[in-house]
């Protein structure tokens, strides 16, 4: 366009300055000057607009392009490169063995200091523990002696057997639970009863079999006096049981009376049943707190 303009322009200016048309015979007789004149002014105002717009950017010429392909292939190259680099070397592994020794050494404080707690804990525990049992234990001594001294005065002690199983103890032996309420008879009651007791004993024994005492005037003395062995002796008669039988219930021997008493014919044993059957309770009954001395002792 701008091309055109300018010779389009120069072929005006030529046919005015030169008048070219007029030489060849070519223009119109009836133009005028002014027709000419509105032409190049025409003309000039043309390519006056065509000089002050703003030319199209002309395309890339052949360096431009040159340069962006070789920007391109650099760039490719540096790609190319990175990825052909050698993976860079792993770091040398680090010693840790100074922090793994301090590691076990913290491991084995820990567990040393928790192992101290717990043994201080069980330590105050057991001592709490073995402090109640302490008082545990002087509970059942201290009722255990009342009961002691219940059965030797023939007292009841029945508040004694309640504590007992209070602390621990249910299984009370039957002679002790069974005399509670009333308590059992003294050593002294059993030795002071004997006498009459063996008297009335004797007499039924001779009265069951009265050849025993081999007939005659001491035989019928013996029967009606009651005479009697104070003394022990020997033999299986029933006088001779008797004397050995008061003579160990003097010195304490109750277990051996018993025995003795035992041995009497059976029409001779109905005088005494009652002491017989005092005697067993306390023969038991002692046992029975021997049984629960040993057995609070081995606790």
């Amino acid at each position: 366009m701008l091309f055109g303009g300018i010779i389009a322009g120069g072929i005006g200016f030529a046919v005015a300055e030169y008048d070219v048309l007029d030489q060849a015979g070519l223009r119109p007789v009836d133009t005028t000057q002014s027709t000419l004149t509105e032409t190049l002014a025409t003309q000039e105002a043309r390519i006056k607009a065509l000089e002050e717009a703003r030319p199209a950017p002309a395309p890339a010429d052949d360096a431009a392009l040159q340069e962006v392909q070789a920007q391109v292939a650099e760039l490719a190259t540096r790609v190319e490169a990175l990825g052909n680099r050698p993976a860079a070397e792993a770091p040398a592994p680090v010693d840790t063995s100074g922090f793994e020794q301090e590691l076990a050494a913290l491991k084995s404080s820990v567990e040393t200091q928790r192992d101290e707690i717990e043994r201080l804990l069980d330590n105050a525990l057991s001592v709490e523990e073995a402090t109640a049992q302490a008082a545990q234990a002087a509970t059942l001594q201290s009722a255990l002696g009342r009961i002691v001294s219940a059965v030797t005065t023939g007292q009841p002690f029945e508040a004694e057997i309640a504590a007992l199983q209070e602390n621990g103890i249910q299984d009370i032996p039957a002679a002790l639970a069974d005399n509670a309420a009333t308590g059992v008879v003294t050593g002294a009651n059993l030795q002071d009863r004997f006498p009459d007791v063996a008297r009335a004993t004797l007499a039924a024994a001779r009265a069951a079999t009265p050849e025993a005492d081999g007939g005659g005037i001491g035989g019928f003395f013996k029967q009606q006096l009651g005479a009697r062995s104070v003394a022990p002796r020997d033999g299986d008669d029933a006088d001779a049981i008797l004397s050995r039988a008061e003579a160990a219930i003097r010195d304490g021997r109750l277990d051996e009376a018993l025995a003795e008493v035992k041995t009497l014919p059976p029409e001779a044993q109905d005088p005494m049943s009652d002491w017989l059957a005092d005697a067993q309770a306390r023969h038991d009954a002692q046992d029975a707190v021997q049984t629960l001395t040993q057995r609070l002792t081995a606790n």
